[in-house]
């Protein structure tokens, strides 16, 4: 369990998705066109 302290720096994140296909691990840069 984090302390209060901890929670007041950082916040709570959402899980990362896990998602089935494995390039969608990698971001994607639109503008490029390339994974990043």
């Amino acid at each position: 369990m984090p302390t209060v302290n901890q929670l007041v720096r950082k916040g709570r994140t959402s899980a990362a998705k896990k998602y089935k296909a494995p390039a969608l691990h990698y971001s994607f840069n639109s503008l490029r066109n390339k994974v990043a």
